[in-house]
């Protein structure tokens, strides 16, 4: 069983929050819970695109600071993210496409946008150990699976075989690919090279209109937003169900929209709810532990949050949807704070926002 590491006073829950911005800063030391307590989650910075990551000289900073840069952000209405190597992976529902943020040679590209495997309404995103980007499109009924240079290797869904292919995962250490089929209220299962295995329907009653998935990186478990149903329901890697947690509500621990799902290292569970513009944090067993948001475009707020990942690193990437942003944020584990004690030195001298 999970320590509770997380767990941390009632009035702790509350998420706070200084000034919005104009535009995302990378150079705030934001963390969750604010002191006193101990530090578990902080924020890292948040992307839009090429505005964030292109290098800028002197003067272009002078005169943004004076005039205002006008940049604009590349994503148009974000939905899925995951991460690969120095790369952030983002669907975008509004241009059709995936943007690729490349953090290490300051540039964005695009997958997706034309010839073969051109993409219509991409939502789910999963990438696998050898690099294959699996795109799950809804429009098209077909999830695609493109090379790290956009070319198109396989395209998985016969007529009929989805009805809407929404969230995917990976479990890179079976070779399986994870899709759930929103309006078919099915989880597909399918080998990376598009082989299909088998499928399964949820327990409990099923499930109602599921939309996101996540791998359990240390044992397999699967996690299924069951969306409609308010609730997660977890199975083994061979679809077998082991148990759910959630209800409908509006307050802490309740569901209203879930959406995007993540698992940690330690095996926190992260879920995303489009209407609380949050996303809580459970132990295994259901608890929650934390909730970070809250309506707003500031660091650490969101409007309407989409989709989630957890990368090998726990960083955790929220897709903030009508701020046109991706937020990251970082689990300070205990592997992490000793892999970097000056950093955690400092989120642990962070003082509280100035009201």
């Amino acid at each position: 069983m999970i320590k509770n590491t997380f767990y941390v006073p009632v009035f702790f829950l509350t998420a706070f929050f200084f000034a919005c911005a104009a535009a995302p800063r990378q150079d705030i030391n934001l963390v969750y819970p604010l002191p006193p307590e101990e530090p578990k989650l902080a924020f890292l910075g948040s992307y839009r695109g090429e505005v964030d990551v292109k290098k800028k000289s002197a003067l272009d900073g002078f005169l943004g600071f004076f005039f205002g840069s006008g940049d604009r952000p590349d994503l148009i209405k974000p939905y899925g993210v995951a991460s690969f190597g120095d790369k952030i992976y983002v669907t975008d529902t509004g241009s059709g496409e995936v943007l690729v943020i490349d953090l290490k040679e300051r540039k964005v590209r695009r997958i997706g946008d034309g010839g073969a495997g051109k993409l219509s309404v991409p939502i789910g995103l999963a990438i696998a150990a050898d690099g294959t980007i699996f795109v799950a499109d809804a429009k098209l009924k077909r999830v695609f699976g493109y090379d790290q240079t956009g070319k198109v290797k396989l395209a998985i869904g016969l007529k009929d075989e989805f009805k809407n292919p929404a969230g995917v995962a990976v479990n890179n250490e079976l070779g399986r690919l994870y899709v759930v089929d929103s309006h078919g209220n099915a989880v597909h299962v399918y080998s990376t090279k598009g082989t299909p295995l088998f499928q399964f329907l949820g327990g409990e009653g099923g499930f109602l209109y599921p939309s996101n998935v996540a791998v359990d990186k240390r044992n397999g478990n699967v996690y299924v937003v069951d969306t409609q149903n308010f609730k997660v329901q977890v199975f083994d890697k061979d679809g077998k169900f082991l148990r759910t947690f959630g209800k409908i509500g509006d307050v802490p621990g309740t569901f209203s929209r879930p959406k995007g799902i993540g698992i940690d290292s330690d095996g926190h569970v992260y879920v995303v709810d489009a209407a609380f513009n949050n996303f809580q944090i459970f132990d295994e067993t259901g608890q929650l532990l934390l909730f970070i948001g809250g309506e707003g475009n500031a660091p650490g707020q969101f409007q309407l949050p989409a989709g989630m990942y957890v990368d090998e690193k726990d960083r955790i990437y929220v897709v903030d949807s009508f701020n046109f942003r991706v937020q990251v944020f970082q689990y300070l584990s205990d592997r992490w704070k000793k892999e970097h004690p000056e950093e955690y030195n400092k989120y642990l001298l962070t003082q509280p926002a100035a009201k």
